[in-house]
Order: structure tokens, then sequence, then C-alpha cells
């Protein structure tokens, strides 16, 4: 099993302690013997308490996706997210908070990104209307590091998702 991290942007731990992960995936995995394969560790949010919030939302059901952009996987060598692939999500300060798994890809461009394609995000972000400017800001802001730029034909990857661990009452 190959353990792939994909935490990009400012702010978020780049190097969390691995051992809290190592013993939530053996957990996981003793529970959940059929996500045991490749799997990959994010850090979602621009802060800890951003974070913290859409962590509850997907905990409770109301965020069932989330947005990866290939430019920065090519840029940083990492493998495409793949249907069935089971992803840790952290804290903002690194810490293991739950596994998500993705039940379905759809390749889109940013400018294609309308409120069928929001509706898998967070309450607070569903409306196009705010989730397409907090989208641009949030990506410009790590894609300056590639040398590129937000635009309408940029790709964008749909990555819907199902909670898996901890499952309700553990």
């Amino acid at each position: 099993m190959n353990r792939i991290f994909a935490i990009s942007g400012t702010g978020a731990e780049k190097n969390p302690d691995v051992e809290p992960i190592d013993i939530f995936w053996s957990k996981a995995i003793e529970e959940i013997p059929s996500i045991a394969r490749d799997h990959q560790i994010r850090s979602i949010g621009i802060d800890e308490e951003t974070t913290g919030l859409i962590i509850d939302f997907i905990k409770g059901g109301e965020k069932v996706g989330t947005f990866s952009l290939p430019w920065i996987m090519e840029s940083e060598n990492l493998p495409m997210t793949k249907k069935g692939m089971p992803i840790i999500l952290l804290s903002y300060d690194g810490k293991p908070e739950l596994i998500v798994q993705v039940t379905e890809i759809i390749e889109t461009t940013f400018g294609q990104i309308d409120s069928d394609v929001t509706s898998i995000d967070g309450p607070p972000v569903r409306d196009p209307e705010v989730w397409i400017p907090l989208h641009r800001d949030y990506w410009n802001g790590i894609l300056t590091e590639y040398n590129r730029v937000c635009s309408d034909d940029m790709p964008v990857i749909v990555e819907k998702f199902k909670l898996v661990y901890p499952l309700e009452g553990h």
C-alpha cells in the first residue's frame, strides 16, 4: 500500500507526525479491511476554524465531495485520485480526523462549475456566487508557486466521496 501526501497551500501542517496517522489507519483497516489500499493524506480548509467546520460537515453528511487541480497534482508528481481511493483527512494541525472514500470522479473546467457541481460542498459555499470567488482566491494563492493562475479553462477534478471512518458511534 502506498501512502500519498497530497497537502498543498499555506498554513496547514505539511509534515504531520506519521505515528498518529499510522495508528488511525491501522484501526480503520482493521474495522474496514476493504479500504486497505493506496491512499492519500490531505488537509482541507484555509485555517483551523474552516478546517474544523469542513470536517464537521463531512461527519454530518452535508459535504459529500471535494475538488482537486490536475495542474498541482502534475507539478508535484502526485498520482491522480481514483474511484475507490481512501483519503485520510487531517485537522489543520495534522491530526487524523476521518477517512472518506472516493465514489465518483468528474473531470470539468473551472469555467463549467455550476450549482450542480458545488452542491456536493459544505452548505456555506454551495452557491456558485460564493464558491467560485472563494476557490479562485484560494487556488490562485497556491498556483502562484507553479507560475499559474486560475482560469476558466483550468481543469478541475470533482471527487465525490462517502465517509467510511470513523463510523457513527465510534
